[in-house]
């Protein structure tokens, strides 16, 4: 009798912030808004993105098994005629992506009016936003390709998350894919097809270049962000060894689909300390956590014993030239610190993982080719990136976009030591 009296009425708690009311076998979900605001928001909100994501998750690997085999030079986009949906937050507000195409009839700023005829989709990395779920959706109504279009590795003095003048936030350095983000481990990109291409031969001219262009990079301190002063920190007990464990901002998408987590964190920590039992661990967080948006996965990490935590602003190769080691996730500083000639150990899959140059602690079985560093930094610095001069408005090689951006920062930094 009981059981057929909750069949008609009964009230049941979720611990997931609601209640469930059945009543002649109908059923009423009631949220606990209280419940609700109480989680801890950061969680919440990684759940409700991956949640949404599934259908740009989905489109991504459906866009891998018919592009898989295909050829692609983004080079041939720049001087169609395009008209961009420009639903995205890639506006001229924060990057100068126009001055990549010679004949652009329209805008990418979302802020301007909706472009009523796109022949040119795209979406700006692969964090789930309404947005991104729009433009897939429009772009299968015409049949058209998605690109995902993202900050190459090198971009700017400030990220976009600064208030800073307009100039030195915008970004002059671009990456567009056909298939995926360059982050994303769980299809290859087509930057990770290029790099596992046996039949990709980069020519002794073209390992040349990349020496230069490595060599420049590191003693100009060049980083994808450049506001960071320059200066060699003294951090630890003198004369021992220097072990760098560089964190991230919590959540970030680099992180979610690079195989990386909070437990995965923890273990890196915890390996370099058991591995370097003698070094000092310099625990370095990320730029975004330092102005104030973000959080990482090592924040409110104190001094004690040898671990000594770093949140005072300092440029990347200036860090990474004091250490002997480097222990990352998913970071560019794993690669900048390959460019430095330092031992990097790797517990995400990044771009730069699984070519036999770092020490892996993931295996990702897709990728069984071996590169040399100026091999790698050829195909990912210089064939898949793609910059632009804001001073004449055009596209240029990424030497010129190392002069300009050594160029600017000197003018940023002049403007600090003038105030």
């Amino acid at each position: 009798m009981k059981h057929f009296f909750q069949q008609i009425f009964s009230i049941k708690n979720n611990e997931k912030c609601y209640k469930v009311i059945t009543f002649m076998g109908l059923k009423l979900k009631l949220i606990n808004i209280k419940k609700l605001l109480s989680k801890r928001w950061d969680v919440f909100q990684r759940k409700e993105r991956i949640d949404n994501n599934l259908f740009t998750n989905l489109y991504l690997k459906l866009n891998y098994l018919e592009h898989k085999n295909d050829t692609f030079n983004p080079k041939n986009l720049f001087d169609k005629k395009i008209r961009p949906l420009n639903n995205c937050y890639l506006g001229t507000n924060i990057s100068y992506i126009n001055y990549l195409f010679t004949n652009l009839e329209g805008s990418f700023n979302r802020n301007d009016p909706r472009e009523k005829f796109p022949n040119f989709f795209y979406i700006c990395g692969i964090a789930t936003q309404p947005n991104h779920v729009a433009t897939i959706s429009e772009a299968l109504k015409n049949g058209s390709q998605v690109y995902i279009i993202e900050d190459c590795f090198l971009r700017s003095i400030f990220s976009h998350v600064y208030d800073a003048e307009p100039k030195y936030i915008k970004s002059i350095g671009f990456t567009i894919d056909d298939i995926t983000h360059y982050v994303d481990a769980s299809i290859p990109s087509r930057l990770e097809q290029w790099l596992n291409d046996k039949t990709l031969i980069i020519t002794e001219e073209q390992k040349v270049r990349a020496k230069k262009c490595i060599d420049k990079i590191v003693k100009a301190h060049l980083s994808k962000y450049n506001n960071q002063p320059i200066y060699t920190p003294n951090i630890g007990r003198e004369g021992a060894p220097k072990v760098l464990v560089v964190d991230q901002s919590y959540g970030d998408w680099s992180i979610i689909k690079g195989r990386g987590s909070e437990d995965i964190f923890e273990l890196m920590l915890n390996k370099a300390i058991e591995e370097n039992p003698e070094a000092d661990i310099i625990v370095k967080t990320h730029p975004d956590t330092m102005s104030g948006k973000r959080g990482g996965y090592y924040t409110g990490l104190v001094q004690h014993d040898n671990i000594y935590p770093m949140t005072e602003p300092i440029n990347p190769i200036s860090l990474i030239n004091y250490c002997d080691k480097v222990y990352v996730c998913t970071t560019q500083f794993g690669f900048e610190a390959l460019m430095c000639n330092k031992e990097v150990h790797v517990f995400g899959v990044p771009f730069y993982q699984g070519w036999g140059l770092t020490i892996d602690e993931q295996i990702c079985e897709r990728r069984t080719n071996k590169r040399t560093l100026e091999e790698l930094f050829y195909i990912a610095y210089i064939m898949y990136s793609h910059y632009v001069n804001p001073e004449t408005k055009s596209r240029c090689e990424i030497e010129e976009a190392i002069d300009y951006l050594i160029k600017l920062r000197d003018e940023y930094f002049q403007k600090v030591i003038c105030k």
